[in-house]
């Protein structure tokens, strides 16, 4: 029970592609709110810091946090010697969306033509490869799920060597091109799944127009038959004898013993003669395929079935950009029990939607991270409550003051009361390297002051059984977000410095 996600395919990366693969699947990971923990035990409390995924000396990186979803997941394991992610369940939230895009670049970079598999389902993948491209500033495409073919080997493949095969139930398997662009779907690929899903039935000559694909389907067909009947015991050998042939030496025997069988394979792919064989002799074709196909010609010259007016505009539809989708868009969480159960003392609230100021942590400067006319102005209150009381702190106070101790018991106050709400690692460690500074003496005495001020509309996190369950607008009520952003402010250098003055 619950919602996996992996990668159906070969997880290995070109060489040269390697050191970029693993810097962006970094970057995908921190910029998607993937985090670690690190236990501190001091003066009698333990408090969780965290920071964002990084790979340790043995190029591993271990994560299990979401800090959009403020939520535990299983394990993850992402290896950058070996270039290989592996997860548990997933949620249905943002956790789940960063995974689906992390195991999504193994397409974009990859050899094979694999796709991201979440609880048997392919998914869409415009959406990921958009934020991608938002992240790593790219224009990666979703053109290369139009190699159609590719993608059902690699589906049927998977599907027989984990043992899920079902050859009374074969999919089409049409999610593998997003609904957006199934415009420039056509051709051969996708006429040869089509009739090794329904099979050609009773289609005759009759009713395929010469000159088109169908027609030729129907005389290979025919031929296959004929060739059947000639050969009663030995048919699958000399068939598949003809099929390992180089292009040449079909050329030369064409019309020959195989009658006009070699002629066909020199324009038509050896699949064809496969599947059409399959279905006469009534084996099943994947299985066949799964044992056979690396053994078979690829050299066929094939020929233009359609007018070049419609190759065209389907290739314009399968170079269709897809642009760029920042942060808070796609991990946006509107699903149908987001806000279900809301109770109704926030009833008369706006529902919580994730927005680029819940991204202050990663914000640089540029407009990758937009602060809300609001938040400037909370940030502005803030920066003049901090001034005031750097203004009142004497130097004494400061001498006599464990500040420490202090930021302790309010991260643990904080997490108790607000519920899993913890600090960046290294705004903890800056802090406690300067204990006697009056700027984050300050500081944390403007935390104590948000701490209390927020309590009245963020104690309702309390009332929550389920983290899993609850409403968004509980979990991301007012009051806990208010703590939350503050100290993403206070690890965010830039934005602090710019801020605070410090």
């Amino acid at each position: 029970m619950g919602t996996f996600c992996d990668y159906n395919g070969n997880m290995t990366i070109p060489d040269e592609f390697k050191d970029e693969f693993n810097e962006n699947m970094i970057k995908i990971l921190q910029r998607g709110g993937m985090m670690q923990f690190e236990n501190v035990h001091m003066y009698g409390k333990e408090i969780h810091l965290i920071r964002p995924v990084e790979c340790d000396e043995e190029g591993k990186a271990y994560f299990s946090f979401n800090y959009f979803e403020d939520d535990l997941w299983e394990s993850v394991l992402f290896n950058s010697r070996t270039q290989v992610l592996r997860s548990g369940k997933i949620g249905n939230n943002e956790f789940n969306r960063v995974m689906c895009a992390a195991y999504l670049l193994y397409e974009l970079y990859g050899m094979d033509y694999g796709y991201v598999d979440r609880n048997g389902d392919i998914i869409d993948p415009v959406r990921c490869i958009a934020w991608i491209n938002h992240v790593l500033d790219k224009d990666f495409t979703a053109g290369k799920r139009f190699n159609l073919w590719k993608y059902y080997e690699s589906y049927y493949f998977t599907e027989i060597e984990q043992d899920h095969y079902d050859r009374a139930y074969p999919k089409t398997v049409f999610g593998i091109i997003p609904e957006e662009l199934r415009g420039g779907m056509g051709g051969r690929d996708l006429a040869d799944i089509y009739y090794i899903v329904y099979g050609t039935g009773d289609m005759g000559m009759d009713e395929a127009s010469s000159g088109t694909y169908p027609y030729e389907i129907m005389c290979v067909k025919k031929e296959l038959q004929k060739f059947s009947e000639t050969y009663w015991f030995d048919r699958k050998k000399r068939l598949y004898e003809l099929l390992k042939l180089p292009y040449d030496e079909r050329q030369m025997i064409a019309c020959q013993k195989y009658g006009r069988l070699a002629e066909m394979t020199l324009r038509i792919p050896a699949r064809v003669f496969v599947y059409l064989f399959a279905e006469i002799q009534g084996f099943d074709f994947w299985t066949e395929w799964h044992e056979v196909h690396g053994e078979f010609y690829v050299d066929e010259i094939t020929k233009n079935y359609v007018g070049e007016s419609v190759v065209k505009k389907r290739e314009e539809i399968r170079n269709t950009q897809i642009g760029k989708l920042k942060t808070k868009d796609f991990l946006k969480n509107n699903g149908c029990f987001t806000f279900y159960n809301t109770p109704a003392e926030l009833k008369d609230k706006p529902d919580y939607y994730l927005s680029d100021d819940d991204l202050m942590y990663w914000w640089d400067g540029t407009d990758t991270v937009q602060l809300s006319i609001r938040m400037v102005e909370t940030l502005t209150r803030w920066s003049v409550e901090l001034k005031k009381f750097e203004t009142e702190i004497n130097r004494d106070e400061i001498e006599d003051y464990d500040m420490l101790k202090s930021l302790l018991e309010l991260l643990d106050r904080a997490n108790h009361e607000y519920r899993d709400i913890y600090a960046f690692q290294n705004m903890f460690y800056e802090f406690a390297q300067n204990n006697k500074d009056i700027h984050y003496f300050a500081a944390i005495k403007l935390f104590e002051k948000i701490l209390d001020e927020n309590w009245e509309t963020g104690k309702i996190i309390q009332s929550v059984e389920s983290w899993s369950t609850a409403s968004k607008n509980v979990i991301c009520n007012e009051g806990r977000i208010n703590v939350k952003r503050y100290l993403s402010v206070l690890a965010n250098k830039k934005l602090r410095v710019k801020c605070f003055g410090f």
